[in-house]
C-alpha cells in the first residue's frame, strides 16, 4: 500500500512541475515507511507481538484500498487528474490510511515495538494530510 501511495505521488510530482518538490518529499516518506513495515516483516514478526487477528480485521479493508489506489494510478496515467483533484485524492488518501493504521495499532498489546512504529505511521499520516491541506491554502488552491 505504501509504496502504491508513492508511486501515485511521483505521478502527482511529474504532471504538476509547480508541486514537483512538493509531492516528491511526499512519495520518498511513504517509500519510508514502506521499508519501515518490510523491517517489521523482517525483525519484528512474532503473533505475540501483532495478534493475528489484529491483521485479518484490517486485510480486507487494506485489501481494498490498495486496489483502490492502484486503480486511480491507471485512471491518472490515462487522463490525468486536475491539480486540484490531485491534491483532494491526497488528502482523501492520507485521512483514511491514517484510519486503517489507527484501526490496527488499537487493536496490538500495548508498549510493543510494534505498535510504537504503526503510532509513527499514523502520525506521519496525520502530518501528510495537514501539510496537503496547508500546501494548498498555501498556493491557493481550492481548499477543502
Amino acid at each position: 500500500m505504501e509504496l502504491n501511495i508513492g508511486d501515485i505521488y511521483q505521478l502527482f510530482s511529474a504532471k504538476f512541475p509547480p508541486d514537483h518538490t512538493f509531492w516528491w518529499k511526499i512519495s520518498i516518506e511513504e517509500l519510508n515507511h514502506a521499508a519501515l513495515i518490510e523491517s517489521i516483516n523482517d525483525i519484528f514478526w512474532d503473533e505475540s507481538i501483532l495478534p493475528l487477528e489484529s491483521i485479518e480485521k484490517q486485510t480486507e479493508n487494506l485489501w481494498k484500498m490498495n486496489l483502490y489506489v492502484k486503480n486511480r494510478i491507471e485512471q491518472y496515467k490515462a487522463v490525468p487528474p486536475t491539480r486540484t483533484e490531485a491534491f483532494k485524492f491526497g488528502f482523501e488518501l492520507e485521512n483514511s490510511i491514517g484510519e486503517s493504521h489507527f484501526e490496527l495499532f488499537m487493536t496490538t498489546v500495548s508498549d510493543s515495538p510494534m505498535m510504537k512504529i504503526f503510532q509513527k505511521l499514523n502520525g506521519d499520516d496525520i502530518s501528510h494530510a495537514k501539510r496537503i491541506a496547508s500546501y494548498m491554502k498555501e498556493n491557493g488552491i481550492e481548499v477543502l
